[in-house]
């Protein structure tokens, strides 16, 4: 079968090429694959900054759509021709943490794409507990683009933000795949919602999709402009997936006993913090990654309630999927990079 696979680290080890058929295996499920998404994570992969030992050549990819083809010994309810969206996180299940349902703390936690075969190809096999029903109104694309961005930001929204209907929310660097997701989803139930970004264009986008106000850090400060728009008081929560320096300004847009929760360092692994920030104005620091199987489920719910659809800024055929990551690595995108099989 066909594949986006890489023989090395480096962009140019990727290529479209023949890899071997999956095998189906007991509680397993193949999936002929109709879409899949791209993230960060491929472009970390490709580069070889994980320091995972991978077995060449590597499939790519985490997020992916499609249909039942097979199914394994043991797996029940799940027929062939289903139309099925992949949870891309895999878990031991058997650990303190999956026992408890946290699977993304799961000990031995991994990724599709990232440490196994991923989605970049015409078939995957897959735990047969990994699959979900795709909501009715989405196509195959817009399922795709859901999975790791979107249970993401559910996570960090709701599950660690403990964000409550009608509440102020930061969301930093609108305009990527999480971002968006975030955006989507804060929307539904948020009071008011202030995003940053560098681009003027992005920050305009979000204004007219429902953002109240935009915040370009690279001419104003995040917390003093933050503190204009709320009378001085500052927002409940800020999602942030960027980290480095401007982790403090996003401390300084809180209010007192608000909550910042981080999911990602693109900007940078290191931030001064002013602990006297946070212990006097009892701020809480939360880290949030992935999602669990309950965020996932509770994810996809919300999306069919309020009929969301991922922002897709472009699409690709899978031969083209160098050209694919090299758009996402440029950063011009507004929302989800889609690979379409088939």
């Amino acid at each position: 079968m066909k594949a986006l696979a890489i023989d090395g680290y480096g962009m140019e080890h990727v290529a479209y090429r023949d890899v071997a058929e999956p095998d189906v295996g007991p509680g397993e499920v193949v999936v002929r694959v109709r879409a899949a998404a791209a993230n960060h994570l491929d472009l970390w992969t490709v580069s070889g900054s994980l320091k995972i030992e991978h077995h060449f050549p590597h499939v790519l990819g985490a997020d992916g759509a499609g249909e039942i083809e097979a199914v394994g010994d043991g797996v029940r309810g799940l027929r062939p021709g289903t139309r099925v969206v992949i949870n891309p996180a895999l878990s031991c299940g058997a650990c303190e943490f999956c026992r408890a349902g946290e699977q993304s703390m799961c000990t031995s936690f991994r990724m599709l794409g990232e440490h196994v075969a991923g989605t970049f190809a015409e078939r995957i096999a897959v735990p047969a507990g990994n699959l979900y029903p795709i909501p009715a109104h989405l196509s195959f694309a817009e399922a795709a683009a859901l999975a790791t961005t979107t249970v993401t930001a559910y996570r960090m929204l709701f599950t660690r933000g403990r964000m409550r209907p009608g509440e102020w929310v930061l969301i930093t660097g609108v305009g990527g795949g999480l971002a968006q997701s975030l955006f989507q989803l804060a929307n539904c139930v948020g009071g008011r919602i202030f995003v940053t970004s560098s681009s003027d264009e992005k920050i305009a986008r979000a204004i007219a999709d429902g953002a109240d106000a935009g915040i370009n850090y690279t001419r104003d400060d995040i917390g003093r402009k933050v503190r204009s728009f709320t009378g001085k008081r500052g927002v409940d929560l800020v999602v942030d997936s960027a980290g480095g320096e401007a982790f403090e300004a996003a401390l300084r847009a809180l209010r007192k006993g608000g909550r910042v929760v981080i999911a990602g360092a693109t900007a940078g692994a290191t931030a001064s913090v002013d602990l006297r920030r946070v212990f006097w104005n009892q701020l809480e620091i939360i880290g949030s990654t992935m999602g669990s199987a309950a965020d996932f489920a509770d994810m996809l719910r919300m999306v069919a309630g309020a009929e969301l659809r991922p922002v897709i800024d472009r699409t690709f055929p899978l031969a083209e999927g160098v050209a694919a990551l090299e758009y996402l690595a440029s950063g011009r995108q507004t929302g989800k990079v889609i690979l379409e099989i088939g």
